[in-house]
């Protein structure tokens, strides 16, 4: 699991949005098989997660 320095909660859409936009650039994917665990990709500022918890979304920079 990842470790993020800070966690904020982000809505299912922009999330979901996300996601998508990651995947198709290949610039992100799933901690685990399945699309299970943490979703991790990297942007101009680093590496970053969205965690699905239990119904909500949260975002955050991992510290590498």
């Amino acid at each position: 699991m990842a470790i993020p320095k800070t966690l904020r909660y982000i809505d299912k859409v922009r999330a979901e949005r996300l996601i998508k936009k990651h995947l198709e650039a290949g610039t992100g994917e799933y901690e685990y098989p399945n699309n299970g665990g943490d979703f991790i990709y990297k942007d101009g500022t680093g590496y970053h997660l969205i965690r699905d918890c239990f119904g909500h979304y949260e975002t955050g920079k991992l510290s590498l």
